[in-house]
């Protein structure tokens, strides 16, 4: 009898109850790319988001790998504004998805569309540049960093880290290749398949630099879209950095405050002082004590105003100087490629080789003196093709830099004929 209650009692357990289910329900797409489909479903009453591989490439060898190394480095990270990832699991109608929290909200894109107050802002990068720093003390570079892949919740306005697609590590030595987006992918990074943290530091720079800081960031916003080795070398510095500039500021009011308080206080006392025995002169004293006071307040207010001016002034003129080096290292770079175009007219040529199997002048070519044109022609078409990148001082510049190459190289050309005429 007792085995029977049991049996009848273990008859009660299904596979859901009251709307909760351990399978996958409502699922809803909620986006597509050439490679990725991405769903929100529910189980245990509780949004999950789902990414699997669209059904024209699940097959590919390619892409499963891409998938499971996605997964692979989504389940290392644990840090409260990076999208967090339970597991691979085969779900009905998608295939094999990575199983991840859904987080409701919006991107940072569509949050910069509305108002939003300095603070919540600086809320936000701090959330952002703490995600970063977290993934790259692991190891991982997000290579793909954008206002789309970072959500702001709906509960909070905190920051969630997504879509690690095209992230990377020197763990891994498959799927190497370059990878990014257009507008926030660095220079290097689109030429290179090293994934670099640096990379990420120049998209963090484009990011927030469209978030609208204040001037204060301005300096420290440059220098991670400088060129690689001049930018912070990761986020942990950068981080460092943007601590360090709050902290200068918030020292100068500090001391500011100080100073005025000391100073009233110092005031005060001399107006006591004299004050002594002389309550006669009470209320005349009292006036003078205001006047002075007041005449305090403007001094400091000009001190202020005076320290601003000098560190804007400052600013200007580092922002000048890295103009002008920026300026200088395009242009090198410009007569460098220069250079490598003219050294190939040239050796199209095949003056070299006619000269050095030549026996006689009497058989030097007849067209050897247009021949020898051929890196002056090709510095025109290069120096037509700058005409929109660079003004007419430093094409001027480029110009002689080539034309003195071509010289250069028609000199030797030179001195062989001249040997053999001897």
């Amino acid at each position: 009898m007792q085995r029977d209650i049991d049996s009848s009692a273990s008859g009660y357990l299904m596979d859901s109850f009251e709307g909760i289910n351990q399978h996958f329900t409502d699922v809803e797409i909620i986006d597509t790319s050439d490679v990725n489909v991405v769903a929100k479903a529910k189980r245990y009453g509780r949004w999950w988001l789902l990414k699997g591989l669209r059904q024209e490439v699940a097959s590919e060898a390619n892409y499963q790998q891409r998938l499971r190394k996605e997964l692979e480095i989504v389940m290392q990270l644990q840090h409260p504004n990076v999208i967090a990832a339970s597991g691979l699991e085969m779900v009905d109608g998608l295939g094999n998805c990575i199983v991840m929290e859904y987080v409701e909200g919006i991107t940072l894109r569509e949050w910069l569309k509305t108002s939003h107050h300095t603070k919540e802002r600086r809320k936000v990068m701090e959330e952002l540049l703490d995600a970063v720093a977290y993934i790259h003390s692991k190891g991982i570079v997000h290579r793909d960093l954008k206002p789309e892949n970072i959500l702001i919740s709906s509960n909070g306005g905190n920051v969630k880290l997504i879509d690690f697609g095209l992230a990377d590590s020197d763990s891994y030595s498959v799927l190497k290749n370059p990878a990014g987006t257009q507008g926030y992918i660095s220079p290097e990074q689109a030429q290179t398949a090293v994934a670099d943290v640096r990379n990420d530091i120049y998209s963090l720079g484009v990011i927030l630099q469209q978030m609208d800081l204040g001037r204060r960031y301005l300096p420290i916003i440059n220098r991670c879209m400088m060129p690689i080795d001049r930018r912070y070398q990761n986020a942990h510095e950068l981080v460092n950095e943007l601590r360090s500039a709050e902290g200068r500021v918030n020292k100068v009011f500090m001391s500011l405050g100080v100073l005025m308080f000391f100073a009233l206080l110092l005031l005060i006392g001399w107006q006591m002082w004299r004050s002594r025995g002389q309550e006669e002169r009470l209320s005349e004293m009292n006036a003078i004590y205001q006047q002075e006071q007041q005449a305090q307040q403007q001094q400091m207010e000009q001190m202020i105003d005076s320290i601003a001016e000098l560190k804007a002034y400052n600013h200007q003129i580092k922002e000048h100087e890295e103009t002008v080096e920026t300026k200088q290292i395009h242009v090198k770079n410009a007569i460098e490629k220069g250079i490598v175009i003219i050294d190939k007219a040239m050796s199209q040529t095949n003056i070299d080789q006619h000269l050095d199997t030549l026996s006689s002048l009497l058989y030097i070519w007849p067209d050897f003196t247009m021949r020898s044109k051929a890196g002056y022609q090709a510095t025109e078409t290069y120096l037509q093709q700058l005409e929109s990148s660079f003004d007419e001082n430093e094409r001027a510049q480029i110009a002689e830099a080539m034309n003195q190459h071509c010289a250069t190289i028609i000199g030797k050309w030179q001195n062989k004929i001249t040997v053999m005429a001897r």
